[in-house]
């Protein structure tokens, strides 16, 4: 710095433009370095004798004497590549500021263009089955309810580090709807030196630890397989969410991001009414006799539901109960009763009432539509002036959204 002024002055150091590539890739502002050389100035105070990263501020880096006399300093920079860092030129720019101190002269600013060759030995590769940055998965699916992530770990660190994954936020649809976190699950595999998660795990919100180098950190590579759970536990539709991929414990404090992958799941919508007749595929009331004591038959009834709403399930009787001749058996004697199997939503018969022609609503479910199960009891009795046979009847079950 030369000065004839005689006051007191300033340099201020500020990043006009961090370092980066022509494709876009940025160098972090706290991987950019600078210290000042002790000793390399004659008069004045040297500021940054110990080693901080430029950021977007104004520190002050050289105060001058009282007098304002010229002087020189050496300034050192340095690069500390983060894990993700691309081979390639980098360029840059920071301002030097000349500011007098008490004094009506106009500040001098020079400007220094910085340039940068990159080579990077030791890296770290996320890529996916398909060779994107994207996984699908589809729940209940036979194909598509797994996917892989490959990371691939070139050149080694020298010493040992960890790789952890966070998620983004829950996985939410276009309506705002969410699934947990632990309908994903997880397991590593590894092909190389360390330790990778080798059992599955629910996926969690916080960070969680995939992956430990040898104390020597090799290259190596290993796979993380995800899976989703059964449709019938989620709500239909399509999520999405995006993971995070961290390095820890490359002479840093903080975690790095290594890369991102998007995630979308797949949950097909899921309305199924499931008949389980105690005798197989009917109803059967065998051998019915008049006199003798009432005859049932059970049916087990199983509702699987993950649209999210509310719905109900009705009974659609098509004729009474008539054998051949035409003799039809009054609707008192035929009786339906509902029984409770840890039912969440409403049953509309908990007592026994005649089954007439027509229909009925026998169950309606929680708010929530969810997933349910009861059972239905048929009960026949054989009036006295009626004679034995074969009596029958059609009887059709079917759900629908309220």
């Amino acid at each position: 710095m030369s000065s004839d002024i005689a006051k007191q002055y300033r340099i201020v150091q500020s990043l006009l433009e961090p370092l980066h590539t022509e494709d876009g890739y940025q160098i972090p502002q706290n991987d950019f370095r600078v210290y000042g050389i002790r000793g390399t100035n004659r008069a004045g105070t040297l500021h940054v004798e110990q080693e901080y990263a430029i950021g977007m501020g104004r520190p002050v880096v050289y105060t001058s004497s009282q007098n304002g006399d010229s002087d020189t300093f050496t300034l050192v920079y340095g690069l500390i590549l983060p894990a993700d860092a691309s081979t390639g030129s980098y360029r840059g720019r920071i301002a030097f500021t000349l500011e007098p101190i008490d004094s009506s002269e106009s500040p001098v600013t020079v400007i220094l263009n910085i340039f940068a060759e990159v080579e990077v030995v030791s890296s770290i590769e996320i890529t996916t089955q398909a060779g994107s940055k994207r996984v699908a998965l589809q729940a209940g699916a036979k194909e598509g309810s797994s996917a892989d992530v490959t990371i691939t770990i070139r050149g080694g660190f020298g010493k040992q580090f960890s790789i952890l994954q966070m998620p983004e936020g829950l996985p939410i649809g276009v309506d705002g709807s969410e699934i947990p976190y632990e309908a994903v699950n997880f397991m590593g595999s590894s092909t190389g030196k360390g330790m990778v998660v080798n059992e599955l795990t629910p996926l969690s919100g916080k960070q969680q630890t995939v992956f430990t180098s040898s104390s020597q950190g090799d290259a190596g590579s290993f796979v993380l397989n995800y899976t989703i759970d059964n449709a019938q536990h989620l709500n239909a539709g399509r999520y999405n969410f995006k993971m995070k991929y961290l390095l820890e414990g490359i002479d840093f404090s903080q975690f790095r991001l290594i890369d991102s992958i998007d995630f979308e799941i797949d949950v097909p919508r899921i309305f199924d009414l499931i008949i389980k007749p105690e005798s197989g595929g009917l109803i059967q009331f065998r051998n019915v006799k008049p006199l003798e004591p009432p005859q049932k038959s059970q049916v087990e009834i199983e509702i699987y539901s993950n649209v999210g709403k509310k719905y109900q399930m009705t009974q659609k009787v098509i004729s009474e109960l008539t054998d051949k001749e035409g003799h039809v058996i009054p609707d008192k004697f035929f009786t339906i009763q509902m029984e409770d199997a840890r039912t969440k939503g409403e049953l509309k018969i908990p007592e026994k009432i005649p089954v007439k022609k027509g229909d009925a609503v026998l169950f309606v479910s929680d708010n929530k539509g969810s997933s349910d199960a009861f059972k239905l009891i048929y009960e026949l009795q054989l009036p006295l002036d009626y004679r034995s046979g074969d009596y029958s009847t059609r009887i059709v079950y079917s759900l629908s959204e309220i």
